[in-house]
């Protein structure tokens, strides 16, 4: 397209410039830019991070090595992890009785939400109100209804444990 003026120069009228041709059309939305430097990445709370790897944090060692699994194993937004508890403790060198005791604790203290099952196997998801994959605009949307994770963990809820009453004769 040419230049034109803002004035038609017979007339002297003045043009509005919104009423040029191609000034009323949108401008073309940018793409959202998806970077990969070497796969996706993760929004991660860094306060509750940081939190949860200090030493009195009430988690240990194993329940971190969990935690980092379903950050760095979960799918897009806050898909579950399709995993067994098997399968969980062969990738991470752990006994499958372990992975299910941090999975536990992680579940008890809000950062591992239950996500369906998958024949007797309960699945879990990534809490997104620790970390999420996807934008930030979804991730406010995705955890309107999230429950706040906890810091430092709950003790744990064990069954109790009935004994049989000593009947005297």
């Amino acid at each position: 397209m040419g230049r034109r003026n803002g004035v038609v120069r017979e007339s002297g009228e003045l043009v509005q410039i919104d009423m040029l041709p191609g000034f009323e059309d949108e401008q073309p939305a940018k793409k959202p830019v998806r970077y990969s430097w070497r796969g996706r990445h993760v929004n991660v709370s860094k306060e509750m991070g940081a939190a949860v790897w200090r030493k009195d944090s009430g988690y240990d060692r194993n329940d971190r090595d969990v935690l980092g699994f379903y950050i760095f194993n979960s799918g897009e937004k806050a898909a579950r992890l399709e995993m067994t508890f098997d399968q969980i403790g062969q990738e991470l060198g752990m006994n499958p009785r372990a992975v299910s005791k941090s999975v536990k604790k992680l579940h008890a203290g809000g950062f591992l939400l239950e996500a369906g099952a998958m024949a007797k196997v309960t699945l879990y998801r990534l809490n997104g109100r620790f970390g999420y994959d996807g934008p930030a605009e979804e991730q406010v949307k995705a955890v309107a209804d999230m429950r706040h994770p906890v810091i430092p963990a709950p003790a744990p809820v064990s069954a109790p444990k009935s004994r049989p009453s000593k009947e005297v004769k």
